[in-house]
């Protein structure tokens, strides 16, 4: 006899997907007469891409509204998860709402890098007492960009902080932030190789 399915965690999965599926710089950059961002650029619609082709203002509500989705869809969501502990859940959840993000059904499953967002579920784990290391993560990339001009760079090295931190700290998250950061490093191959050709574009401050 098959197991009966749990149908609310399901429910609580598929949404926080749907959050952070919204593709919050392409539809901004489309609101606000700038065009489709996935043509110009990089090619990507997160915030850096955003930034560099459609000014400050665009760039940094594209990183805020993408941080937002995944600290409010465990903020929502997280007591759907009825069968979980609190870790697992968050996990779960915030696995699902990162990679709604990177996976958007909306543009073809071809949407952002998933930083931004992962920086939203860190800051809500922040809110369990952990808030050093949403801290530690924020200096982290802000030196790393400071000093290299390169956000890949940054966003990368600062997750894996955040994984060597969970290690250390948080155990039962370590799988969770091993996974996520792998493959949010893999989405940004090109650009590691553009870094090693040094023909990736460096921010301006």
């Amino acid at each position: 006899m098959l197991p009966e399915l749990n149908i609310i965690p399901l429910i609580g999965v598929i949404l926080a997907f749907l959050i952070g599926s919204i593709p919050t710089g392409y539809l901004l950059n489309k609101y606000f007469g700038h065009g489709d961002i996935r043509k110009v650029g990089s090619g990507n619609i997160g915030a850096t891409n955003v930034l560099r082709h459609s000014g400050k203002l665009l760039g940094l509500l594209t990183l805020l509204i993408d941080i937002g989705k995944g600290f409010l869809a465990l903020e929502l969501l997280l007591k759907l998860m009825v069968d979980s502990t609190v870790g697992n859940g968050i996990s779960i959840i915030g696995s699902s709402v990162v990679l709604g993000h990177i996976f958007s059904p909306w543009l073809k499953f071809k949407g952002g890098k998933g930083v931004a967002t992962m920086f939203g579920v860190i800051l809500f784990i922040g809110t369990f007492d952990y808030i050093n290391m949403f801290l530690i993560i924020i200096f982290s990339w802000l030196m790393i960009v400071f000093f290299t001009r390169y956000v890949a760079l940054g966003s990368v090295i600062s997750l894996m902080i955040a994984t060597i931190y969970s290690f250390f700290y948080i155990p039962s998250f370590f799988p969770f932030f091993v996974l996520l950061t792998l493959l949010i490093t893999y989405k940004h191959k090109d650009n590691f190789e553009r870094i090693r050709n040094k023909t990736e574009h460096k921010i301006s401050f």
